[in-house]
C-alpha cells in the first residue's frame, strides 16, 4: 500500500507541474548555475556550424532563446554582430553579468518569443540547442514559427534544429546525475528522471541542489518537456508558416542529408 501511495504522489506531482507549467517556471537559479558549469561553451562542431552561417549574412544576426549566451558571447568576441534575448530572468541575468565582465555590451535583452516586436528584421535568425523543442502545444508551436518568419527579411534564413523521435533523455523511470563543484566551494547537484513518452513529448523531472559536504542548501525542482518531432512533421509546420524553400540537414554537418534515425535534424528555411 505504501508503494502504491508513493507511486501515486509522483504522479500526482509530475501531472500538477504539467497543468500548472509556466515559462516563468523554467531555467531557474540553480538550473541557471548548473547549466555554465556544465556546458560553458558550446559543442565545437555546432558552434562551427551555426557560425558559417553567421560568416555569410549580412547584417546583424538575431539568436532567439539565447540563454546565458554560449553562444552568442563567443561569436560578438570574434566580431560577429549578433543580438539575442531569452524569456528566463535568470539565464537573462547571468548573460548580462557575462558580457559586462568580458567588456562587451551586445544588443541582448529579456522577452517571450511571441512578444518580440516586427520593426526590425534580419537576414538571419539561429535557433541552436534544439531550443524550439521546449514547445510542446501545437498553437505555441505554430506561432513561434509565425513569429520568425516575420522577423526575417525577405530572402533571409532560420537556421533551426529539433529533436527526433529517436531521440531520448535517458532510461525512462531511472533517476540520473552528475555534479559540479562551484567557485565558492560548494556542490551542485543534478539529477534527472525521464518519464514516459506520450504523444511525442518527452517529459523529464529535474532536481537541483545545491549542498556543502554535509547539508543540502537550496533545492529546485523543475518539470521539462520536449517535442520529438517525427519524420516530416516539421517540414510541414514550416511551409505553414510561409518559408517558401527548406533543406533539411544532417545534424551539424553542412554537406550531409540527415539519416532516417538521426537524433538531430537541422533546418536552412528561406523566407
Amino acid at each position: 500500500m505504501k508503494k502504491i501511495i508513493k507511486i501515486m504522489v509522483v504522479v500526482f506531482v509530475c501531472y500538477s507541474y504539467a497543468m500548472d507549467l509556466t515559462n516563468e517556471t523554467l531555467y531557474q537559479g540553480l538550473c541557471t548555475e548548473f547549466w555554465d558549469l556544465d556546458k560553458p561553451t558550446a559543442e565545437p562542431n555546432q558552434y562551427n556550424f551555426f557560425r558559417s552561417y553567421i560568416a555569410q549574412a549580412s547584417g546583424p544576426v538575431l539568436e532567439p532563446m539565447c540563454g546565458t549566451g554560449r553562444f552568442l558571447i563567443p561569436l560578438v568576441e570574434e566580431g560577429f554582430e549578433i543580438e539575442g534575448f531569452d524569456a528566463s530572468p535568470f539565464m537573462f541575468n547571468e548573460l548580462c553579468k557575462k558580457c559586462k565582465a568580458k567588456n562587451i555590451s551586445p544588443r541582448v535583452w529579456q522577452q517571450y518569443l511571441e512578444e518580440v516586436p516586427e520593426t526590425k528584421k534580419y537576414n538571419l535568425i539561429i535557433l541552436p540547442d534544439t531550443s524550439i523543442t521546449i514547445f510542446t502545444d501545437l498553437k505555441h508551436i505554430k506561432r513561434s514559427l509565425q513569429k520568425l518568419y516575420a522577423l526575417l527579411n525577405d530572402g533571409g534564413k532560420l537556421i533551426i534544429d529539433v529533436q527526433t523521435i529517436y531521440s531520448r533523455w535517458g532510461e525512462i523511470g531511472v533517476w540520473t546525475g552528475k555534479a559540479h563543484k562551484t567557485a565558492d566551494g560548494n556542490i551542485l547537484v543534478e539529477s534527472w528522471l525521464p518519464l514516459p513518452i506520450h504523444n511525442s513529448i518527452s517529459p523529464i523531472l529535474g532536481r537541483y541542489e545545491l549542498m556543502n559536504k554535509t547539508h543540502v542548501l537550496k533545492t529546485e525542482i523543475e518539470y521539462y518537456e520536449a517535442k520529438l518531432y517525427k519524420p516530416r512533421e516539421m517540414d510541414v509546420l514550416l511551409k505553414e508558416a510561409g518559408f517558401r524553400r527548406i533543406k533539411r540537414i544532417k545534424g551539424y554537418d553542412r554537406n550531409a542529408s540527415p539519416a532516417p534515425e538521426d537524433d538531430v535534424i537541422v533546418y536552412e528555411c528561406t523566407k
